[in-house]
C-alpha cells in the first residue's frame, strides 16, 4: 500500500526517500538522438533492456545491457544505463568501474555525455573523478539553456562536495542493538527529551502486505532497550499507514502522519493524540487548517507543544514540498499554517523538519543546490525572530546518498538517523543508528531536561498539579503542564543559557517555586530530577518568597521579584478565603531599631504591590521582625542574603 503512495506522489516524496523505486531513474532520461554505437545488435539489446527495465525486470535489464556492451565495448550509453541501475541498487563500486570504462569512449566534443558522466560520478560519491570529468566538458560548444543550467548546478554541487570532504566531521555511527532494528525497515527515530523512550516508523509485514506503524521502546533499569511494541491500537490503523511522529517534552502529546485513513482531507493527514494515564486517546484529525487536499507529513513539535512544524504540498509553497508551522492558540485550536519563507524553503524540496528542544535550531532535509548529492541535512537558527541561512551539516553525515531526517538529543550530544541498503529496486532495508555529535557542531543554546515529581506533604502520594515555567528574562510563561495522574511527574526542557522560575500549584495547597539555572556552568547535568512537596493550606503555615531578595540597606523591589509576587497574587485570587501576614526580616548588620524599621519597609513594599494588583487590604497585613528571626547563621554573604527575606503566613481561613 505504501508503494501506491510513492507512485501517486512521485514528485513529492511521501515519507521516506530511500524507498523510491529504481523506475524513477529510467532510460527515458536519454536526450541523444544518435547513439555512440553503430552496432545494430548492440542498439537492439539496449532498447530491449529499456523495455524490460520499465517493466521492473531489473536483473534482465542488467543482463541485456551487459550483452549490448559485449557487442560494442564503445557503447557509452549502455555503460551509463548499467551504471545507473547499479547506483540505484547502491552497488556504487560496480557503477564506478563502468563509468571508468565509459569515459574512454566519450567523443571529445559531446557536451551532453561529458556532463552526464560527471553527474553520475557525483551521484555515486566519486567527487574527484566527477571534477576531472567536469573539466572535460567542452566550453566552446553551443549548449541548450536547460543543459547550461544543469552544468551550472553540477558545478555548484561539486564545489560544495569537494570542500566538505576536505574537512570531514568525526562521525562514528552505531546501529542500535537488538531488540531494536528487527523489522523489515525502521526509520524516522524520535526520542523523548529524557532519552528513555524511542519511537519510530516500522515497515511491518502483515500477511504478505507491508504497512507502516508507529512502534515504541523503553529503556529498562539497566539502560537496555525493551522489545518494541505497537504504540497503541487507537493510533495504528488496520488498513491505513501511520508514521513520522513527534512527541512533546512532557510525553503527553503525540502528533503523527496517517495516510488513507477514513476522514482524511488529503492522502496523508496529521493527527493528534493525548496520553491519559497509560493510554493514548482516540486520534483527532488536526482539521482543514492544517490538512489540505494535498499532502502533509513529518511533524515536529516544539518542546512546549505550542508550535507545530510540518511538511506540506499546498498552495503557497516555494517548491514542491515546503516546511510550514502552526501555533497552538489560547482556545486550544491550531492557527492557520504559515510558510517558513524563502530562507528555509527553496524551489526544490524541503522535508523532515526537526525543531530542537532549545526552540531555536531547526534541522531539515533538502535536495536544494548545492548539496553532496540527493537530500542533505541542513540546520538554521532562529535569531531575533528570523531564520538564518541554512548550513549544510557536512561530510560524512551528508554524502552522495539521500539523508532523509535527523534527530538530535536535548543536550546536543547525540544524533539519530536511519540508513541502510537497497536489496532490489523495490525494497530497501533500513536501520536506526546513533552517533556522537561532532565537537564542531555545537548547538547553541544547549538544552537540559528536568524531571519533576510532585507529592502531597501529608499523604506522600503523587498529585495532579499544574506546572508553569517562566523565562525570568522576559517574565512570560514558556510551558504550562498538567502532571500525570498516575505518577505525578512532568518533564521540562530548558535552555542552558537562561534562568527559569517553575511555579507548581494545586487546589487546596500552598504553591511552590523552583528556580532553575545552568548559566555559566560548563558541566551542567543533562537530566536533573526535582521532587516538590506541596503543603495543604492550613492556618499559621509560613512560606518564604524565595526570589524577593533585597540588597544591603535597601527595601525597593527589583523587576525579577515581580514574577514570584505575581504568583502570590494569583494564589490569593484563587483562594479568596485566605488572609495573610507579610513578614519582613533582615540580617544582623545594624542596630535593632534600624533593622526593625528596614524589615517593616520591606514587608510594606510587598504589601503595596499586592494592593496595586487588586488584593483587598483587609486580606493582607504586614509586620517587620528585624534581625530577631534568622534562618541561617550570619557568617557569610550568602547566609546574610537568606536572612534578608520576606515570607507570608496564613492567618485566617474564613470558612474555618
Amino acid at each position: 500500500m505504501y508503494k501506491k503512495y510513492i507512485i501517486q506522489y512521485i514528485a513529492s516524496l511521501t515519507w521516506f526517500p530511500f524507498l523510491i523505486s529504481c523506475l524513477f531513474f529510467s532510460f527515458s532520461q536519454k536526450t541523444h538522438i544518435k547513439y555512440t554505437s553503430s552496432s545494430p545488435k548492440a542498439i537492439q539489446l539496449y532498447k530491449q533492456a529499456s523495455r524490460v527495465y520499465l517493466e521492473k525486470q531489473y536483473e534482465k535489464a542488467i543482463d541485456l545491457l551487459k550483452e549490448s556492451i559485449k557487442k560494442d565495448k564503445k557503447f557509452v550509453e549502455a555503460y551509463f544505463e548499467l551504471a545507473i541501475i547499479y547506483k540505484n541498487l547502491e552497488k556504487f563500486k560496480q557503477a564506478e568501474q563502468l563509468l571508468d570504462k565509459a569515459k574512454i569512449y566519450i567523443p571529445a566534443k559531446d557536451v551532453h555525455l561529458h556532463y552526464k558522466i560527471s553527474h553520475l560520478y557525483y551521484r555515486i560519491g566519486a567527487y574527484k573523478k566527477a571534477k576531472t570529468a567536469f573539466q572535460r566538458i567542452p566550453t566552446e560548444s553551443k549548449k541548450p539553456k536547460l543543459l547550461q543550467a544543469k552544468i551550472y548546478i553540477l558545478q555548484q554541487n561539486l564545489s560544495l562536495a569537494l570542500e566538505k570532504i576536505q574537512r570531514p566531521l568525526v562521525f562514528n555511527p552505531r546501529k542500535l542493538p537488538t531488540p531494536l532494528n528487527q523489522f523489515a525497515s525502521q526509520y524516522f527515530p524520535v526520542l523523548t527529551v529524557d532519552q528513555q523512550t524511542i519511537l519510530f516508523t516500522a515497515l511491518v509485514n502483515y500477511a504478505g502486505r507491508y504497512r507502516e506503524n508507529i512502534y515504541i521502546s523503553y529503556k529498562d533499569k539497566f539502560g537496555k532497550w525493551t522489545v518494541p511494541t505497537s504504540i497503541s491500537e487507537q493510533i495504528n490503523g488496520i488498513t491505513s499507514n501511520e508514521g513520522t511522529c513527534t512527541i512533546s517534552a512532557d510525553k503527553r502529546t503525540l502528533v503523527f502522519t496517517s495516510c488513507s485513513r477514513e476522514g482524511n482531507y488529503g492522502v496523508c493527514d496529521l493527527y493528534i493524540s493525548y496520553r491519559k494515564g497509560t493510554e493514548w486517546t482516540k486520534p483527532q484529525n488536526l482539521g482543514p487548517h492544517i490538512n489540505s487536499k494535498g499532502w502533509q507529513s513529518q511533524p515536529s513539535l516544539s518542546a512546549d507543544g505550542k508550535i507545530l512544524y510540518f511538511v506540506s504540498e499546498r498552495k503557497g509553497n516555494y517548491g514542491k514540498n515546503d516546511i510550514w508551522k502552526s501555533t497552538l492558540q489560547t482556545d486550544g485550536q491550531w492557527s492557520k499554517p504559515v510558510n517558513l519563507g524563502p530562507v528555509i524553503n527553496s524551489k526544490a524540496r524541503e522535508i523532515s523538519p526537526f525543531i530542537h528542544p532549545n526552540g531555536q535550531t531547526l534541522f531539515f532535509a533538502s535536495n536544494r543546490t548545492p548539496s553532496m548529492g540527493g537530500f542533505d541535512i541542513y540546520y538554521s537558527n532562529l535569531v531575533n525572530g528570523e531564520w538564518t541561512e541554512p548550513i549544510n551539516l557536512g561530510y560524512p553525515i551528508n554524502n552522495h546518498k539521500d539523508q532523509a531526517s535527523i534527530f538530535i538529543t536535548a543536550d546536543g550530544k547525540k544524533g539519530y538517523y536511519a540508513d541502510g541498503k537497497r536489496k532490489d529496486c523495490n525494497y530497501h532495508k533500513s536501520y536506526i543508528y546513533e552517533f556522537d555529535m561532532p565537537d564542531n557542531l555545537i548547538l547553541m543554546p544547549k538544552s537540559n531536561t528536568v524531571k519533576l515529581k510532585v507529592l502531597d506533604a501529608k499523604t506522600e502520594q503523587p498529585i495532579v498539579a499544574q506546572v508553569e515555567v517562566y523565562d525570568m528574562d522576559i517574565d512570560t510563561c514558556q510551558q504550562h503542564l498538567t502532571l500525570d495522574s498516575v505518577d505525578g511527574e512532568a518533564t521540562i526542557t530548558i535552555n542552558a543559557d537562561k534562568e527559569y522560575l517553575v511555579h507548581i500549584s494545586k487546589d487546596g495547597h500552598l504553591f511552590e517555586i523552583k528556580y532553575i539555572s545552568y548559566k555559566n556552568q560548563d558541566h551542567s547535568p543533562i537530566i536533573s530530577e526535582e521532587t516538590v512537596v506541596l503543603q495543604p493550606i492550613e492556618i499559621n503555615q509560613t512560606k518564604i518568597l524565595k526570589n524577593v531578595y533585597f540588597k544591603y540597606d535597601e527595601y525597593s523591589l527589583n523587576k525579577k521579584s515581580y514574577i514570584e509576587l505575581d504568583r502570590l497574587v494569583a494564589f490569593l485570587k484563587t483562594n479568596p478565603d485566605i488572609t495573610i501576614e507579610l513578614e519582613g526580616h533582615t540580617d544582623h548588620i545594624g542596630s535593632d531599631e534600624y533593622n526593625q524599621q528596614l524589615s517593616t519597609k520591606r514587608a510594606k513594599a510587598i504589601y503595596e504591590y499586592l494592593l496595586q494588583a487588586g488584593i483587598a487590604n483587609d486580606r493582607v497585613n504586614y509586620k517587620g521582625y528585624g534581625k530577631t528571626r534568622p534562618i541561617a547563621p550570619n557568617d557569610s554573604q550568602e547566609n546574610q542574603q537568606l536572612n534578608r527575606r520576606v515570607a507570608f503566613r496564613i492567618t485566617r481561613l474564613r470558612n474555618s
